[in-house]
């Protein structure tokens, strides 16, 4: 039997999918999004129709088994500016609160709720609180735990709350950690589109690379080879260890004693140029976008 989904805040369809890796069978009711290139993704990946939703004026009577939100977190993350997620404050965050009022008006057996970890710091608990304690009042048991995405496969330092509310006193148990078997480079690409390389111009920023000193042969070469692969990222090419050609890792500006950072193949990492703050995780990485701080060290021996 097919579990009826109402996926809020659904962006691409992670929580779609989850359920399709796992194998569930199941069949989203609606799907409720109101960002338009979000719910264009969503249609091309799912074969649907949908079309953008504003969830404060959704007000359907609809029948579902399973409630999914990952209501938006900018208000509560570290990232954001702390602008909170208040009942009535107008804030992205909280939206959260329109999912309470479906769910009072739903009635699914099943709901589950994914956030930043940071909803549970002193300055956001009580909406984190609030939102158990409503749940609670409208007859469901609730289960939350933070859960790192390194834990469970996927090479990535991932933090998130999730939540699982049952109607009824049924229990539950959060899935135990998994050996982490992948590393950050299995998960690349090898055909990308060139849009997705890093500019020569911003190479040269990040290397710290002069219009004097990049005119070296070694030093073109070396620029050449991080072009052609995937965000390679250091500060300067110079005779100290890390920065020469014939080494095996890049050095990362750091605030450190020692100055640096170390990057090996498959390392993800992330330069901050203004502040000289780089971080390098070993073969994971917080959070892999397409802007030109982040990367994945890519060189090998054929390369240099």
């Amino acid at each position: 039997m097919e579990i009826k989904v109402l996926e809020l805040f659904g962006g691409i369809g992670a929580c779609s999918n989850a359920l399709k890796r796992l194998k569930i069978p199941f069949e989203v009711i609606d799907y409720v999004e109101i960002d338009k290139y979000a719910v264009k993704s969503f249609n091309a990946i799912y074969g649907t129709n949908f079309e953008p939703q504003d969830i404060t004026t959704w007000d359907k009577n609809i029948e579902v088994d399973l409630i999914m939100h990952g209501s938006p977190c900018q208000d509560f993350s570290l990232a954001g500016k702390q602008a909170g997620g208040d009942e009535g404050s107008g804030t992205r965050s909280s939206l959260m609160y329109e999912t309470l009022r479906i769910v009072e008006k739903l009635k699914p057996k099943y709901v589950i709720w994914e956030n930043v970890k940071n909803i549970l710091s002193k300055k956001h608990r009580h909406n984190f609180d609030a939102y158990l304690d409503k749940m609670s009042e409208l007859g469901y048991t609730n289960y939350y735990q933070v859960l790192n995405a390194k834990d469970y496969g996927i090479p990535q330092n991932r933090e998130r709350v999730f939540t699982v509310s049952i109607l009824g006193n049924e229990n539950f148990e959060f899935p135990p950690k998994q050996e982490l078997k992948l590393k950050l480079k299995d998960m690349l690409e090898d055909e990308v589109d060139d849009k997705y390389y890093l500019s020569d111009k911003m190479i040269n920023y990040c290397l710290g690379i002069n219009q004097k000193e990049s005119k070296f042969p070694r030093g073109e070469r070396f620029l050449q080879n991080i072009n052609r692969k995937n965000q390679n990222i250091a500060n300067s090419i110079t005779t100290n260890a890390g920065n020469r050609p014939t080494d095996n890792f890049l050095r990362i500006k750091n605030n450190t004693k020692k100055g640096y950072l170390e990057a090996y193949e498959g390392d993800g990492v992330y330069t901050n140029t203004s502040t000289k703050r780089g971080t390098v995780q070993h073969d994971i990485i917080q959070t892999l976008t397409t802007f030109q701080d982040k990367g994945v060290e890519t060189r090998s021996e054929e390369h240099v």
